[in-house]
C-alpha cells in the first residue's frame, strides 16, 4: 500500500507530522485524523462531548491492505476549535510497547515500506528493543504536570513498599527475640516470707483469741497434752494468720507446724521457679514485668535473690525434677495490696 505523505518539519515541534489518515474512536463517535505524531493527533470535524483539560481513553485504528491495527490509549484534549470545527489532543502515559508500534509505522510509512501482520507482530514481541525516549513538549504544562505526578507516585510506591519491609522486619526480628532470647515463666506467685509455729510436745491443737494482726509475742495458739500441760505459741513478728495446718480440736505431733503466719510488716514479693538453664541467664538487680490477671499493664519490679538449692527432697530423690528448677524473688517497685497474696502472675524478664 502506498499513500501521500506530507512530512512538515517545523523547529518547535518535536515529533514528525503525518498527514496519512488513521482513525480514532471518541465516546463511541469515529472520526479520521488528518494530523497525527508520537505526541497526539488532530481532527478536522465538531466534538461536543469532551472540553480542553479532559483526559479520557481513545482507539486508534490503522488501517492496512487487508487488516487494520486497534490501539487503545489515553489521552487529553488540548484545543477545541467551534468555527474551524477542528480539535486537537495528545497522548498521555503512553507504553513502550505502544511507542515501539508507533515508531515502527512512522518509519514504515516514511521509508515507503510495506507494513505486513508479519511485521507487526514482531515489533511487539520484541523484549530487548531500544527504549524510545518521548519528551514532553518544552513549555507544555499538562505534560510537565503527567511526569510529575508519574514520579511522585513512584517515588510513594518505593517509599511504601520500603516501609512495608522494615516494618515486617521488625516483627520478625522482635518475635525472634521473644522467642529465643527473653527469659518468661507463668510459674510465679506473690508470696511473702512465712512463719510456722510448730507444737513443742504432742497434744490438743486450741485456738487463742482470734485478730487480724497479731503483734510479736502475741499468743496465737495452745497445745495442750492428755497430762494437762500447755503450751502457749506466740507470734514471732507482725502477723497474720494465713491457714491452720493442724485445726483447732485436732492432735499435732511433735514438732509438727500447727500454724502459718505470714509477716504484715513487710512488703509482698513474687517468687518465680525457672528451669536452672533460663535462670543462669538471670542477675541479681535485673528488670522484670509482672503481670497480674484482670490488671491492666504490668507491675515493674527487679531481682532480689536468685535460689539455685534444690532443697533436701530433691537431694533426696524425692523432689522430682524439683532439681533441675531455681527460685527466683522478685520485688516489686510498687507495692502489692496484702489481698493480692497468694495470687499467680506471669512474669517478664528484661
Amino acid at each position: 500500500m502506498q499513500g501521500q505523505i506530507a512530512h512538515e518539519t517545523e523547529i518547535h515541534r518535536q515529533h514528525i507530522r503525518l498527514r496519512i489518515p488513521i482513525g480514532v474512536e471518541i465516546d463511541g463517535t469515529r472520526f479520521v485524523t488528518d494530523d497525527w505524531s508520537l505526541g497526539g493527533f488532530g481532527v478536522a470535524a465538531e466534538i461536543t462531548s469532551r472540553q480542553p483539560g479532559e483526559r479520557f481513553p481513545v482507539r486508534l485504528f490503522f488501517p492496512f491492505e487487508d487488516f487494520e491495527i486497534v490501539l487503545p490509549v489515553d489521552c487529553q484534549m488540548v484545543y477545541v476549535e467551534g468555527k474551524l470545527p477542528r480539535f486537537g489532543c495528545k497522548f498521555i502515559g503512553l507504553s513502550k510497547g505502544q511507542l515501539d508500534l508507533f515508531r515502527y509505522l512512522v518509519d514504515a510509512y516514511l521509508s515507503g515500506e510495506i507494513v505486513s501482520a508479519g511485521d507487526v507482530l514482531a515489533i511487539a514481541a520484541r523484549e530487548n528493543g531500544a527504549e524510545l525516549r518521548v519528551r514532553a513538549p518544552i513549555g507544555d504544562p499538562f505534560a510537565e504536570e503527567e511526569g510529575l505526578g508519574r514520579r511522585l507516585r513512584r517515588i510513594l510506591g518505593y517509599g511504601l513498599l520500603l516501609m512495608a519491609a522494615v516494618v515486617l522486619a521488625g516483627l520478625v526480628a522482635v518475635g525472634v527475640r521473644e522467642k529465643f532470647f527473653v527469659v518468661k515463666t507463668e510459674d510465679a506467685v506473690v508470696w511473702v516470707p512465712v512463719a510456722e509455729l510448730r507444737a513443742p510436745f504432742g497434744g490438743k491443737v486450741e485456738a487463742m483469741p482470734r485478730k487480724d494482726i497479731y503483734a510479736p509475742g502475741d499468743a496465737v495458739v495452745r497445745v495442750r497434752d492428755p497430762q494437762d500441760r500447755t503450751a502457749v505459741l506466740e507470734s514471732p513478728c507482725e502477723c497474720v494468720l494465713l491457714d491452720w495446718l493442724v485445726p483447732p480440736g485436732q492432735y499435732a505431733r511433735t514438732g509438727e507446724a500447727v500454724a502459718a503466719l505470714a509477716a504484715a510488716d513487710r512488703p509482698l514479693l513474687v517468687r518465680a521457679r525457672l528451669p536452672v538453664a533460663q535462670a543462669a541467664r538471670l542477675e541479681i538487680g535485673q528488670r522484670a514485668e509482672i503481670y497480674l490477671p484482670g490488671r491492666s499493664g504490668p507491675v515493674l519490679a527487679q531481682i532480689e535473690r536468685i535460689d539455685f538449692k534444690p532443697g533436701l527432697a530433691a537431694l533426696e530423690g524425692a523432689g522430682g525434677e524439683g532439681g533441675r528448677y531455681a527460685r527466683v524473688v522478685l520485688r516489686p517497685d510498687r507495692p502489692f495490696d496484702f489481698e493480692d497474696l497468694g495470687t499467680l502472675v506471669r512474669v517478664r524478664f528484661i
